[in-house]
């Protein structure tokens, strides 16, 4: 192996897969020159690549809490919705049973009684 590519081993020992297609390039006749002035370059985009994929599963992983968060909250909502028509339902219902305890003990209860006797 040439001393090009020793040392170049020893600039990518990182990254194995570099390396191998950095050597299979120099054995097709590219100069060692011109691959170690692109090893920066292909360093710099699997890194834009690494942190797009990281971005990638973020988002994924935010949108999934964000989902379960909104779920969550719209649930809360409907119960409390529903407490709230309980509450209504049952105020509406001893309104109409204090009304018909005041029409069985009021003035025209009483004549009924008096007029129309059982």
């Amino acid at each position: 192996m040439s001393k090009a590519l020793e040392q170049l081993r020893r600039e990518t020992k990182d990254d194995a897969r570099l390396y191998n297609c950095v050597k299979e390039l120099y054995e097709q006749g590219v100069p060692f020159s011109e691959l170690k002035a692109l090893i920066p370059d292909i360093r710099r985009t699997k890194e834009q690549l690494h942190m797009k994929r990281m971005l990638e599963n973020n988002n994924e992983v935010l949108l999934s809490m964000f989902s379960k968060e909104m779920s969550f909250l719209l649930d809360a909502k409907e119960r409390q919705e529903e407490q709230q028509f309980k509450k209504l339902d049952q105020l509406i219902r001893q309104q109409q049973s204090f009304r018909r305890a005041a029409a069985d003990h009021g003035p025209v209860s009483k004549l009924r009684r008096i007029f129309l006797p059982a």
